[in-house]
């Protein structure tokens, strides 16, 4: 009895046993997939985080670039900035050479304005001297017609002055020749010479008609005289005209060479001014190109620094947004373990 009792208790204690056998068995087979499956998912955690380490590592040598791209484009910032201080400071330079040049063409515009006006007002004058010597010697050339006249009457006047006196003589000489002639026939007919009319006549006549020739003649004399004085007058007078002439002719040569000379010099002088002022213009055109350039130049930079600026924020592209939250995610799930 103490044999049955005994198996009758042992069984149910080894029914338990191996219950609680097969429930740790069970228990165990479950542990060990869990665990399989904690493995399973560590492993694919230890990847994941490698792959996160890696990328994080990426996304810092990115941001380290990034950095130095920053420091890289500061630098060449500062490099356009001080070069753009420096093409505006050339660019206000060229401002005021261009400015001195157009003040400097001005001025010349002005001389060349006013020599052309001077040159205009010479050339009136040139003119109105030129037809002034032109009357001048017109008159000079009449004068001197008149002179010429003059000096042909006055020959003429000597010619009948001394044809007057071989007459007179010739008429003096045939009176007294007559006289000779009747006294020798009055003589030789031996005719008293107290009652001879005809000697009485010729007494009586002879020297009226002498007397008459030599007032006629003393006349003609005065006469010849105030004529002789007029045209010495005349003449003295003419000569006299003449030479102020011929020194107001070479006064106006010499005025017309001035003048000529002066001409001459402005025209020279308009010529430089001209060629002054298409050298100021050509300056001029080419500053305003240089400046231009520059203008565009200032422009492209400020476009290409506002780029470079744009660039610089790198914060705003997509590529930096993803390796930050990944970089997050990959702190909280860190953290979580």
């Amino acid at each position: 009895m103490s044999c049955s009792d005994k198996k009758t208790t042992v069984d149910p204690l080894l029914k338990d046993l191996d219950e609680k056998k097969e429930s740790f068995r069970r228990n165990v087979v479950s542990l060990a997939s869990e665990l399989k499956q904690v493995r399973g998912r560590l492993v694919s955690q230890e990847q994941s985080f490698l792959k996160e380490t890696q990328t994080r590592k990426e996304a810092e040598k990115r941001a380290k670039n990034m950095e130095m791209e920053m420091c890289k484009l500061n630098k060449r910032l500062e490099e356009r900035n001080s070069q753009l201080h420096a093409s505006a400071s050339d660019a206000e330079k060229f401002i005021k050479d261009l400015e001195e040049f157009r003040s400097q063409l001005d001025a010349t515009n002005q001389t060349a304005e006013a020599s052309a006006d001077s040159a205009e007002s010479t050339k009136i004058q040139c003119s109105v001297l030129k037809q002034q010597l032109d009357d001048k010697t017109r008159s000079l050339r009449e004068h001197e017609h008149r002179v010429t006249q003059l000096g042909h009457q006055l020959d003429d006047l000597q010619r009948g002055l001394s044809l007057r006196e071989c007459s007179e003589k010739q008429l003096r000489e045939e009176l007294r020749r007559i006289e000779r002639e009747v006294t020798e026939a009055i003589t030789k007919a031996g005719i008293d010479s107290n009652d001879c009319v005809l000697k009485k006549f010729l007494e009586d006549v002879s020297p009226v008609n002498f007397e008459r020739m030599n007032r006629l003649v003393e006349v003609n004399d005065v006469e010849v005289k105030k004529l002789k004085d007029e045209i010495r007058l005349m003449s003295g007078h003419w000569k006299h005209q003449t030479k102020e002439l011929e020194s107001q002719l070479e006064k106006q040569r010499r005025t017309d060479q001035d003048l000529k000379k002066k001409i001459l010099k402005l025209e020279f002088c308009l010529q430089e001014t001209r060629s002054q002022t298409r050298k100021l213009q050509r300056k001029e055109e080419r500053r305003d190109m240089e400046i231009k350039e520059i203008r565009d130049l200032m422009s492209g930079k400020q476009q290409g620094d506002e780029e470079s600026w744009g660039k610089q924020k790198f914060w705003d592209n997509s590529g930096f947004k993803i390796v930050v939250s990944m970089s997050m995610l990959m702190l909280v799930v860190v953290s979580k373990r």
